[in-house]
C-alpha cells in the first residue's frame, strides 16, 4: 500500500538514491529555511527531480545528515541521505513559509529478489574490472539491491532518474542489466581503440 505524505520540496537536477548521502550548498533564502527547519525539527523534505526547466514525476525523499559549514549570511553547506523514492502528485504554493510544499506518493518496497540480484552481480564486477582495468572485489552480500548497485555504477542523474521511474524492483534489477551491458561494450570499444592508437 502506497504512502502519501506532504512534504517540503527542492527540485534540483539530482537523484538522491536511497542510502546514498549527497552534498549540497543552500544560499536561497527559501531553502536557508527549509534545510532550518528541516534540521530542528527532524523532518524530511522532498527533492523532485528537475532538468531543463521541467519538473518530472520522480524524486527522491531525504533528511539532512549533516551541517558542516555555517556562514554570517545563514548560507550552509549540508550532506543530506537518501531515504525514498517518491512520485510527485502537485506541488502546493507557499503559503505561510517560503518554500512549496508537495503532495508525494511513496510506494512500498518489495521484497528483493535474490535471484536476480545475483545475475546482477557478475555483471557489475565485470564492468567495474573493466572501467578501472584492474581486479576489483565487491564485499558478500553486495549489492543488496538495485539502488546499491546503482551507487557503485556513478550513474548520470539523467540514467538515475530513469532508474527510480521503474515500476518495481525486479524492473530495476533488468534495467541495470541492460544498461550494464550497454556500458560494457561501450569501454570495450573505448579499450580498443586505445590499443589501435597505442599500435600507431
Amino acid at each position: 500500500m502506497s504512502d502519501n505524505k506532504i512534504i517540503p520540496v527542492f527540485p534540483l537536477s539530482a537523484v538522491v538514491l536511497p542510502g546514498e548521502e549527497f552534498y549540497l550548498h543552500i544560499f536561497e533564502p527559501r531553502y536557508k529555511q527549509l534545510i532550518n527547519e528541516a534540521r530542528d525539527k527532524d523532518l524530511s523534505f522532498g527533492i523532485p527531480y528537475a532538468n531543463g526547466g521541467k519538473m518530472n514525476r520522480f524524486g527522491s525523499e531525504v533528511k539532512v545528515k549533516t551541517v558542516f559549514s555555517n556562514y554570517p549570511d545563514g548560507e550552509m553547506d549540508i550532506s543530506v541521505i537518501g531515504l525514498n523514492i517518491f512520485e510527485l502528485n502537485e506541488i502546493l504554493p507557499p503559503k505561510d513559509k517560503l518554500y512549496s510544499m508537495g503532495d508525494v506518493e511513496i510506494s512500498p518496497e518489495l521484497p528483493v529478489n535474490e535471484k536476480k540480484l545475483l545475475m546482477l552481480r557478475p555483471l557489475l564486477l565485470e564492468y567495474l574490472q573493466l572501467k578501472k582495468g584492474e581486479p576489483v572485489k565487491l564485499p558478500s552480500g553486495i549489492p543488496v539491491d538495485s539502488y546499491a548497485a546503482a551507487l557503485l555504477l556513478n550513474l548520470h542523474p539523467d540514467k538515475k532518474y530513469e532508474l527510480i521511474s521503474q515500476g518495481s524492483e525486479n524492473i530495476r534489477i533488468t534495467w541495470l542489466m541492460n544498461e550494464l551491458r550497454i556500458l560494457m561494450q561501450s569501454r570495450k570499444m573505448e579499450i580498443q581503440l586505445q590499443k589501435n592508437f597505442l599500435m600507431n
